[in-house]
């Protein structure tokens, strides 16, 4: 079985907000296991599962993060609202009237819009500095009694919902969609390279689970697997990464005009274009600009490795309403197990 929906869904129905991601990993871990020879946790909260290959065959890292955008609850007031602090990059057009669920009991809250009809047309045309959620406590003794407390999370209270043309839309698509497919490569790749498919934490707030994965794998080879920001209307972006276009492959990547993440090597783009011949996929190359992926923290693990990063294209990316295509899904499903079987090429093979 190649990319399964149900797994991603399964996923998805986990809470996983960073610093908190065990039953997210708990999930990948019932979906993986039977594949690989060996499964491994630590206490940061990563889980590593390893299909061992043949002695002297290189070691490939796949990594994909099991944490979501979320809220760190920081105070609750005399009256029972909740104030909270971001977790991730948020874009806070995305709270107004949307549903939450906090603490370890899921306890359903909702961010509450100040009325328009006590907003004057200024109002109107802005966002809010101050957020609060609201369970429909009146009390801090009440918000109590719901078994909610300071320093508890919350998360978008959303699901996965199939749209139509083969689309599917949810909160989390960022990085459950990476995970789903590091389960359908395990189950459907046979090669001689020693693999750690490897779902780790903390990947928002700094890419904090693939520093220490890395550096306790230490691999040959690592490859994060992510989304990548699909087109959008009124996009001008001159990369150009349309939804059932096929996976997005990353050739570097940081935060405006500078390009301080990642930087992908000749040889590992060499090594992937080979392998999308191999089974006729042709990934877009990329430009990933205002943000990071996991490979930045693995290509410096130890002495420096190579490393890239190869995701699906998402439009409306950190929202509660990511959507992604199932069919690019598929494809990178089969690009990243064609990778694993293809020989890593010298400098003097690439160009």
């Amino acid at each position: 079985m190649t990319f399964q929906i149900d797994d991603l869904r399964q996923l998805i129905d986990a809470r996983g907000p960073s610093g908190d991601e065990h039953s997210v990993a708990a999930v990948f871990r019932t979906l993986i296991e039977s594949h690989v020879d060996d499964v491994s946790t630590d206490d940061f909260g990563n889980l590593v599962a390893t299909s061992e290959g043949a002695r002297n065959a290189p070691e490939i890292l796949l990594a994909a993060h099991t944490d979501e955008l979320a809220f760190l609850i920081d105070e609750i007031t005399d009256d029972g609202f909740l104030r909270f602090s971001w977790l991730g990059a948020h874009y806070p057009g995305n709270f107004a009237g949307q549903r939450v669920e906090v603490g370890p009991e899921r306890v359903p809250g909702v961010i509450g819009p100040k009325s328009r009809h006590r907003m004057d047309d200024e109002e109107a045309r802005s966002l809010p500095e101050d957020w609060y959620i609201d369970l429909g406590a009146d009390s801090e003794e009440a918000v109590e009694q719901l078994d909610v407390r300071v320093g508890d999370y919350a998360t978008w209270d959303r699901g996965l919902v199939s749209l139509a043309g083969g689309r599917f839309s949810g909160r989390a698509i960022d990085d459950r969609l990476g995970l789903a497919i590091l389960a359908a490569v395990a189950r459907t790749t046979d090669t001689d390279a020693t693999v750690h498919y490897a779902a780790v934490a903390q990947e928002e707030p700094g890419l904090r689970g693939a520093e220490t994965t890395g550096y306790q794998v230490d691999p040959d080879i690592a490859l994060a697997v992510d989304v990548f920001p699909g087109n959008h209307p009124g996009d001008d972006d001159r990369f150009e990464v349309p939804l059932g276009g096929g996976p997005a492959v990353e050739l570097a990547e940081g935060v405006g005009q500078m390009l301080n993440g990642v930087l992908v090597n000749r040889q590992v783009r060499e090594w992937i274009r080979r392998a999308g011949g191999e089974v006729d996929v042709e990934p877009t190359n990329c430009v990933f600009r205002n943000g990071f992926t996991d490979a930045r923290a693995l290509q410096t693990i130890r002495g420096g490795r190579h490393a890239g990063t190869v995701s699906v294209p998402c439009c409306y990316t950190h929202s509660p309403v990511e959507t992604f295509q199932k069919s690019d899904a598929v494809e990178t499903v089969s690009l990243l197990s064609a990778a694993l079987t293809t020989p890593f090429p010298s400098r003097e093979e690439s160009r």
